[in-house]
């Protein structure tokens, strides 16, 4: 008797050692999740590079953002990769760092800089990096009239090794006004060979209750000079929500409602108490014949 009760607690606590076990490798081998980082580089106005890495974990519904993830960045150099500094991600899964554009790491035959951002992972997320070339240029906006047409003028310049600037010869600019989801695109600019161009600018641009608007000009994915930004302020738009004392206009920003606004609602308050006035009636008419029915009896 004390064997066959010897021999199930021997079973016993070999059948728990084991599943504990396998539990144990299987928690052990689960892979971290896969992780995707997306690197881009912007030269912009103030004479800087934008650093931007965006880290991103693939699921099964999808892919989510992944906050607070240290992302470093690198110079890929001949001698080796060089640390130019790191950045945490925020709650959208970006990380920035600015760098000048005018600095000391090395560039290849083509005086492009070779970039590296790199994400080094933990027990849950897959590590992940990306590179990105680019030769370091600025755009510069600005604005004149001339027989009293309004022109916008971008200026292109490429920054050598050696710090001297050329102009960027070719290439296509795009001229727009931020808004609220998106930027307006106002006109599409080929700069010159002294890396100039211009374009009239529109009309009818809506801007703040003063005519102010941020007029945005930028090169995307060149082959070259990767991402190029700059931005300028003008006071040529119409002003918004001017309203004139007299007589105010029907707007949906307005102190009075658009026409069609209130008679959707007229139509709507209508129905409504039609529907009341229906009921009412009917239960008066339903009494009515309820008495007829018992002085009848």
């Amino acid at each position: 008797m004390k064997r066959i009760k010897s021999g199930i607690i021997l079973a016993f606590l070999i059948l728990t050692g084991t599943i504990q076990l396998s539990a144990q490798d299987k928690a052990d081998t689960t892979a971290p999740a896969t992780t995707v980082l997306r690197f881009t580089c912007t030269s912009t106005s103030d004479d800087s590079l934008q650093l931007q890495a965006v880290i991103s974990v693939k699921h099964e519904e999808g892919s989510t953002n992944l906050a607070n993830a240290l992302v470093l960045f690198y110079s890929v150099e001949q001698t080796g990769d060089v640390k130019i500094g790191g950045a945490k991600t925020d709650v959208h899964g970006i990380a920035v760092l600015k760098i000048a554009s005018r600095n000391k790491y090395e560039r290849n035959d083509q005086q492009m800089l070779s970039l590296k951002a790199m994400y080094d992972g933990n027990a849950k997320f897959e590590a992940s990096e990306s590179e990105f070339g680019l030769k370091p240029a600025k755009l510069k906006v600005s604005f004149y009239e001339e027989d009293s047409v309004r022109y916008v003028k971008v200026e292109g310049t490429q920054l050598n090794a050696d710090g001297t600037e050329t102009p960027i010869t070719e290439g296509t600019v795009i001229v727009g006004v931020p808004k609220m989801l998106s930027i307006l695109k106002i006109a599409e600019i080929t700069l010159d060979s002294t890396g100039i161009g211009t374009a009239e600018f529109p009309k009818d641009i809506i801007g703040d209750s003063l005519g102010n608007l941020t007029v945005v000009a930028y090169i995307e994915e060149n082959d070259i000079f990767g991402n190029i930004k700059a931005s300028a302020d003008n006071n040529w738009g119409l002003h918004k929500h001017l309203i004139s004392p007299d007589r105010p206009s029907r707007e949906l920003w307005t102190p009075i409602a658009p026409l069609w606004m209130i008679i959707t609602l007229i139509i709507m308050l209508l129905g409504v108490w039609g529907h009341y006035v229906y009921a009412v009636v009917q239960l008066v008419l339903i009494s009515k014949s309820a008495k007829a029915n018992e002085k009848e009896r």
